[in-house]
């Protein structure tokens, strides 16, 4: 692809853990990700090129997130240059993510594209479809959207396509009735248009093991072509840029402050999130929950979570687990608790970024009483998470439906701490405080949402961050 490319337009004590189109695809993904980067040198001596910095951020990391965002659980990563900088990054991010498994494909010598997938026919497993997605670029592609157009239509493969200002340099798409692919030239010294492939595919179950039995090297010399006519196009007119120079790599880092703005992160790239309280607020409280068969989600919760993700916001669950520190249940089974949670949510079409639980056992029944500083009402998981999640605790909240909730929120420092009408527990610790609580989920995602188009409002008049 070109190296210039834009489109603009539409502790102690803390443990972290026209097909009839489905309902809901399991997708699971590839990315990318093991390009030498010898364009993108000296940089790429010293980091691999999906792990340069953008804002802060490794570049892989933005992909991470538009994935989450569409609830994709299952993520495989090749590597090549620098592999050990991949596997940390990988170690790092599943040792807080439960709700989300990544996998390093480790490529001694770089396998091509198509390559990989030829490698790798088992990705498809338990999957509806597999997202590939080229690692080197900084996108705005909506992936909820784009898989909504895939689901669709009956062709077995979606490409995202861009306007390329240099079409030469690019694999070119010519669109049918319907945006139907009905001619593709990787690289044309003539193009017949500017439509280019955006190294993004939604590719249905036995598409891709069709693509792995090709055993070819590189999709768009060798596999695309052969697509014409089963593939369809969406279009995509934000922002897109491959970081594959220094000089786009420059670009990209300048123009990063807009598209941080637009995806509610700071100057810094700072995010902000919604805490979650589990039990009661996120699934029905359970005394002492400890059968994962128990679990099940509030009404409407995974429609709450979307507008969240669709707003921008991480999603962090911090649980205090008295149960553990008593001893009436074992962390294996407070991790498969998690897991059918997390299964639930993907059936919805979400993940949660990180979970956090406290295993201390309470010392008393004061829920105002900070006992430990990560036990809530003490802040030590958000702050935990704010440091490792990289996120701006003054444009974050707080939402529980107990007071040692709420003060755990106030205590980390967030924005707003909301108090949801308790089952769990009645009368006294709410009706005496000052929260007015919320009646449900969905009031307080409205009431989130409203208030972060105030303070969003606010800072473009004043210029802030």
């Amino acid at each position: 692809m070109d190296d210039d490319i834009i489109a603009a337009g539409a502790g102690a004590g803390l443990t972290v853990t026209k097909l009839p189109a489905m309902t809901h695809m399991r997708i699971n993904a590839l990315i990318l990700a093991a390009g030498a980067g010898t364009r993108l040198r000296p940089l790429t001596e010293h980091v691999p090129k999906c792990l340069v910095p953008i804002a802060g951020r490794p570049l892989l990391e933005y992909w991470l997130d538009a994935l989450a965002r569409i609830g994709v659980r299952s993520i495989w990563v090749n590597s090549h240059a620098h592999p050990e900088q991949m596997r940390a990054l990988l170690a790092r991010i599943n040792a807080r993510v439960a709700s989300v498994c990544l996998h390093e494909l480790y490529e001694p010598e770089l396998l091509g594209s198509a390559g990989t997938i030829a490698r790798n026919p088992d990705i498809v497993h338990g999957a509806d479809a597999v997202i590939v997605i080229y690692a080197d670029n900084l996108s705005t592609l909506d992936l909820g959207a784009m898989r909504t157009f895939h689901q669709a239509h009956a062709a077995p493969f979606t490409m995202a396509l861009f306007h390329a200002p240099n079409p030469r340099a690019c694999g070119i798409a010519e669109l049918g009735a319907g945006q139907r692919i009905v001619a593709f030239t990787e690289k044309p010294p003539q193009p017949r248009g500017d439509w280019a492939n955006a190294g993004v595919y939604f590719v249905r179950a036995q598409m891709y093991r069709e693509i792995a039995a090709l055993r070819a090297f590189d999709m768009g010399f060798d596999v695309i072509p052969r697509l014409v006519g089963r593939m369809h196009g969406y279009l995509h007119t934000g922002y897109h840029r491959d970081i594959g120079t220094p000089a786009a790599y420059a670009l990209a880092q300048a123009e990063a402050p807009a598209l941080l703005r637009r995806w509610g992160q700071d100057s810094a790239g700072r995010r902000r999130a919604v805490f979650f309280d589990r039990d009661g607020t996120l699934i029905e409280h359970v005394h002492y929950l400890d059968d994962p068969a128990g679990v099940s989600l509030v009404d409407d919760c995974g429609v709450a979570l979307r507008r969240l993700r669709d707003a921008g916001f991480v999603l962090v669950v911090v649980t205090n687990q008295t149960a553990v520190g008593k001893g009436l249940l074992d962390e294996a089974t407070l991790t498969r608790i998690h897991r059918r949670m997390f299964d639930l949510l993907a059936d919805q079409d979400v993940c949660i970024d990180a979970l956090y639980y406290c295993p201390v056992a309470a010392e008393g029944t004061d829920r105002t009483r900070i006992e430990h500083p990560d036990r809530k009402p003490g802040p030590g998981m958000l702050l935990r998470a704010a440091a490792e999640l990289n996120l701006c605790l003054a444009r974050s909240y707080m939402v529980g439906d107990m007071i040692s909730d709420v003060l755990a929120g106030e205590h980390a420092g967030c924005r707003a701490s909301l108090l949801l009408r308790s089952t769990a527990e009645a009368g006294a610790a709410n009706s005496g405080s000052r929260y007015a609580p919320l009646s449900d989920l969905g009031e307080a995602v409205d009431w989130i949402l409203a208030d972060t188009a105030v303070a969003d409002a606010l800072l473009t008049t004043s210029g802030e961050d």
